[in-house]
């Protein structure tokens, strides 16, 4: 079988491996159809998230068909359909046993695709509790996004406006941030989405929610949307991880700030506005309790329509083509500014 291996930064790739077979009762076995790519997969490549074990299988946001099942499976069947929930957790130790599953003491690393084998391949192998069935009609595409969807999810339960009037802004207009713009829209909230890439603005547009609107810049937002060139900032969810340092002097008092990228970068702030302004910082990560299962019904029950987002699909092989459309060129060594319209790119193994 394929897999698409990691091997150090900007250098990955597809090699011929063992084929996975059932080793444990529990075990299924799904050939694996579509696996988005993740900007954590984007940042493990060119070493802005340097955590991946090198020798890996990257990916984790992915759909499949069982094809193997350990004796004593009852979920599920060969032939199945199903989405793979990629975080590993015990339910067992003091983080699972206190709702942050995330968190699980007991995993190793992170998620499949960073700390072991994913689902950039032609197989993979996981437990029965980890897969769920796709209903009949239901599009494994659409399916792919569940995980990213769940990460939203983690994120927005964190988020409590104290009213629905608040001026909300969304920074970035990718996959993340189009989620993150319907999560906050389904808590009754209207945020603007503020998106510097022409190419990603335009595909985002037709993405989110009816009467969300995009722009390209925080000024305009702010004067053509609020009708103040200074209006405050109340929620800002910034999917960048890059502008902490530079919008924390203008959030309102009692503002909530989200940081959801994973690149490194370090910022000073003021720590007495913290308190002083009662201003929350927050960061989120991967699938709380019960994100997982929550995001598998708001897509199969098209509440958020997610194969909207769905900009590319392209084969396995191609993978290099697959990730230069989000602007990582891995035979130049480089990021570069995407040149096609793009939100999720799909890799169909």
């Amino acid at each position: 079988m394929r897999a698409l291996k990691y091997n150090g930064t900007w250098d990955v790739s597809l090699e011929e491996v063992d084929d996975l077979h059932i080793i444990n009762p529990n075990d299924v076995i799904v050939d694996i159809k579509y696996c988005g790519i993740c900007g954590t997969d984007v940042g493990i490549i060119a070493g802005t998230y340097p955590v991946a074990v090198k020798g890996v299988t990257l990916g984790h946001e992915s759909t499949g068909i069982i094809a193997e099942v350990g004796s004593e499976v009852k979920n599920v069947k060969v032939g199945d359909r199903v989405v793979i929930n990629p975080t590993y957790y015990c339910g067992k130790c003091r983080m699972c046993q206190t709702l942050r599953i995330n968190h699980c003491e007991n995993k190793f690393g992170t998620e499949s695709g960073v700390s072991y084998d994913g689902t950039y391949a032609d197989r993979y192998r996981t437990t029965s509790d980890f897969v769920y069935k796709i209903p009949d009609g239901v599009s494994m595409k659409a399916v792919t996004l569940t995980e990213p969807l769940s990460c939203v999810i983690t994120g927005a339960r964190k988020i409590q406006p104290s009213s629905m009037n608040l001026n909300t802004y969304v920074f970035g207009a990718g996959t993340m941030g189009i989620l993150y713009t319907w999560a906050l829209h389904l808590k009754g909230l209207t945020p603007v989405v503020i998106e510097t890439s022409l190419n990603r603005l335009n595909y985002a547009s037709d993405c989110v929610p009816q009467g969300v609107n995009i722009y390209s810049s925080l000024e305009e937002a702010r004067t053509n949307y609020f009708n103040d060139p200074k209006a405050p900032l109340d929620i800002v969810v910034d999917t960048t991880s890059g502008l902490l340092e530079k919008l924390y002097p203008e959030m309102s008092c009692d503002g909530t700030y989200m940081s959801i990228g994973l690149k490194d970068k370090y910022a000073n702030i003021n720590v007495r506005e913290l308190a002083d302004k009662s201003l929350s910082i927050i960061g989120s990560i991967d699938s709380l309790h019960g994100s997982f299962l929550d995001a598998f019904h708001l897509i199969t029950k098209n509440i958020i329509p997610a194969e909207k987002l769905v900009s590319h699909v392209i084969p396995l092989e191609n993978y290099k083509k697959a990730f230069s459309i989000l602007g990582c060129d891995i035979d130049s060594k480089s990021m570069v500014q995407p040149k096609e319209k793009n939100a999720k790119v799909i890799i169909e193994c």
